[in-house]
């Protein structure tokens, strides 16, 4: 099974203020996710599922959060990294087009 990969996204210039760092989550070299800091300081899981589309709702993706938060990034990425192949088997991925 294909591994994860991360790649840290730093904000500068005039945006630095309304966009937090995060790290983009990525598989086979598209973006499928992100870690990035809560409100409450602590960092959470967050990856891009494929849904359904509706008339209601016509977006080809929904974000999940995974439910346990991390005291840094760092153990953000391992835990993604340890639990690799039960990410991939139970989420249905959607892949963003760069």
């Amino acid at each position: 099974m294909k591994k994860f990969t991360f790649r840290k996204e730093i904000f500068e210039g005039r945006y630095q203020s309304f966009e937090r760092d995060h790290t983009t989550i990525k598989l086979n070299k598209k973006e499928v996710g992100y870690i990035g800091e809560s409100d409450w300081n602590k960092y959470v899981i967050r990856f891009a599922i494929k849904k359904d589309i509706t008339k209601k709702d016509p977006a080809e993706f929904k974000w999940v959060s995974l439910k346990q938060t991390f005291e840094n990034e760092k153990d953000a990425r391992e835990y993604i990294k340890k639990n690799n192949d039960i990410i991939q088997n139970k989420l249905d991925l959607y892949y963003f087009d760069d």
